[in-house]
């Protein structure tokens, strides 16, 4: 297990473990170890930018899943960031070749998939490579790397696919698709856009993760999704649950834009990530409605609410004292 102290990954091993299989859970850094407390798994550190313990981490191993791939940060440059993603890719690729591997499951992301406009997109709507359009470098890195794994398989690699949308739930230690519960919930963002995205429970994609390695066919893509909801609704939910104001304030694209700047700026100065990147704004103005009935329909994944998801993360943002200073309503 590639990538086991993420918050997808951390989903994926207790769901290996609900199912009986023995893990191997790899990390690269110690700092967010403690999403394994108490758990009966093998550690062990793999650096993927060298390739450092990856054989030793795969080998014995029937499966392998690999949520650990390059992820790219808002300081990074468009060209070497698809170059280090394909490097790394490439690297992992070659170690499950020389490994007897049964079945590969990679996460990628459902910012592969094309935006429909007139219905919601399928695996069928998968962005081609190279890009003959601009889209967000978080959205490039991914259809490349994808497209790196495709043909991987297409040449006999046993790798499936899955495509999560926006991942909410609890062990996210390292908030991505949590910046946007904590923005709304601590009421940093009191504004929203018009903008439409899917969003699904993280234990269910984990379980999807298992339900790919035993039943996905090879070289499918499997969209993990649930449901689709506006931008304000997704905000009134958090704060409901929450307990704290909804958004006042339906801001134009160019205001967004203008505000992520600001962040981005600022997490210059503190040497963090931006509570509102400008990719984010990008991609916010595309707006994305999901159909993820296949992986339903050949993988079971299940289809928790939604509203459960937030109650979950937000329980575990406030356990682990992220939730302090909320505005009350």
């Amino acid at each position: 297990m590639l990538g086991a102290t993420g918050h997808i990954g951390s989903h994926i091993v207790r769901a290996l473990l609900a199912g009986g299989h023995a893990v191997r859970a790899a990390f690269r850094s110690d700092r967010y170890l403690h999403l394994l407390d108490g758990l009966p798994v093998e550690r062990v550190r793999v650096d993927l930018d060298t390739g450092a313990g990856l054989a030793e981490a795969l080998a014995g191993c029937e499966w392998v899943f690999h949520a650990a791939a390059y992820y790219p940060s808002f300081r990074d440059a468009h060209a070497p960031a698809i170059a280090k993603g394909l490097e790394t890719t490439r690297r992992a690729l070659e170690a499950f070749r020389r490994a007897p591997l049964s079945r590969i499951v990679f996460t990628s992301s459902a910012a592969t998939i094309q935006r429909v406009p007139d219905r919601p997109a399928t695996e069928e709507d998968a962005e081609s490579w190279p890009l003959t359009h601009w889209r967000p470098l978080y959205g490039t890195v991914k259809i490349a790397i994808e497209h790196e794994v495709r043909s991987a398989a297409a040449g006999g690699l046993p790798a499936v696919i899955v495509n999560p949308s926006l991942c909410l739930g609890e062990y996210d230690a390292h908030p991505f698709s949590g910046r946007a519960i904590l923005a709304f919930a601590k009421w940093r963002m009191p504004w929203y856009i018009d903008h439409q995205f899917n969003a699904v429970y993280t234990g269910d994609v984990g379980i999807g993760h298992v339900r790919a390695a035993e039943r996905g066919r090879i070289g499918e893509r499997y969209l993990l999704a649930c449901r689709n909801v506006t931008l304000k609704e997704f905000a009134e939910l958090v704060c409901r649950a929450a307990g704290t104001r909804p958004p006042r304030w339906r801001v134009p694209y160019r205001v967004a834009l203008a505000a992520a700047i600001g962040t981005e700026a600022a997490a210059w100065l503190l040497h963090r990530e931006p509570l509102v990147p400008r990719q984010a704004i990008h991609s916010a103005r595309l707006g994305q409605l999901l159909d993820g009935s296949k992986a339903v329909r050949e993988l079971g994944m299940p289809q928790t609410p939604i509203e459960e998801a937030i109650d979950r993360a937000l329980a575990w943002f406030r356990r682990h004292g992220q939730l302090s200073g909320t505005i009350q309503e």
